[in-house]
């Protein structure tokens, strides 16, 4: 008797369990069968990740349609895949219904990738322009790149021209984690470590002519001419000589090539503009796009 009980009771939880787990299986297969269905058509770069967004009801009767996105390291691109209620049959492309694209207008327009400045981390970075502004830009930016210096050479003028609506911040990402980008790098940071002022008088010097020749050479004569402007300008050399020994410089640069590796920056210079991140190069026009908002 006991044991007829027991089995019931056996058979009854297992008919429970059964009962709960078919609508999350079927959420995850279906899911499963769209992604799977995206990566052997696209052949897409190792780089771009795919994220489930929603299962609803299609107009083609007995099929979900199956919404992803595809994430790249600066765009966010809506993908919409068919699939059928047994999850065998899959449809990838353009559904049209009286001439019209519906599965565009039903996945919606790619847009730029969001970054939450929390993620970016930029309160200990140095910046300028004003504390309150209605644009943060952060640049990811290493001091022997040449599209860095151009860049810089374009911010300083938007930071003229708009001093109380930008505000612009600085991160190291030399693109090696060693050799002398590196070590260049980590001489700035050291700075930084000294006087958020004295950084900015040695992010300048390194981006002007004499210090872009300077740096073609060996770090030395680079470590040598900063502790002459050091001193010139009446900042404290010791404590800059001292973070570069006790490597203070290393581990601020090391702190934001972290921060771009997670948002997968892959090249400098990199811009992120109230978290979008932005290819295009910084103009008026696309700077003016964000004031007017």
């Amino acid at each position: 008797m006991l044991k007829k009980i027991f089995l019931t009771c056996l058979g009854l939880a297992l008919l429970a369990l059964f009962a709960v787990q078919p609508g999350v299986a079927q959420e995850d297969r279906f899911a499963q069968v769209a992604i799977d269905t995206i990566k052997a058509q696209m052949r897409l770069p190792k780089d771009v990740e795919i994220k489930f967004v929603e299962r609803q009801e299609s107009s083609i009767p007995d099929f979900y349609s199956v919404k992803l996105l595809l994430l790249t390291p600066d765009r966010e691109m809506p993908v919409l895949v068919y699939v059928d209620k047994t999850g065998e049959k899959v449809i990838v492309g353009n559904l049209y219904v009286k001439g019209e694209n519906v599965t565009r207008k039903e996945a919606g327009e790619a847009k730029a990738r969001k970054i939450g400045l929390a993620l970016l981390d930029i309160s200990n970075s140095p910046s300028r322009g004003a504390l309150e502004t209605q644009v943060t830009i952060v640049e990811f930016s290493n001091f022997q790149c040449p599209y860095c210096l151009k860049s810089w050479t374009r911010m300083k003028e938007l930071l003229q021209k708009y001093p109380k609506e930008i505000k612009y911040v600085f991160k190291h990402f030399p693109l090696q984690s060693q050799g002398k980008a590196f070590e260049f790098s980590e001489m700035a940071a050291a700075v930084e470590q000294v006087n958020p002022e004295a950084f900015w008088v040695i992010h300048d010097f390194l981006f002007s002519n004499e210090g872009q020749t300077l740096l073609k050479g060996e770090k030395e004569p680079v470590k040598q001419k900063i502790e002459e402007i050091l001193t010139e300008k009446g900042y404290d050399v010791k404590a800059f000589q001292a973070a570069l020994e006790n490597g203070q410089g290393k581990k601020r640069v090391e702190e934001d090539v972290a921060v771009g590796r997670k948002i997968r920056v892959r090249g400098t210079p990199t811009t992120i503009i109230n978290g979008d991140l932005v290819r295009a190069p910084l103009t008026d026009q696309v700077l003016e796009q964000y004031l007017s908002k």
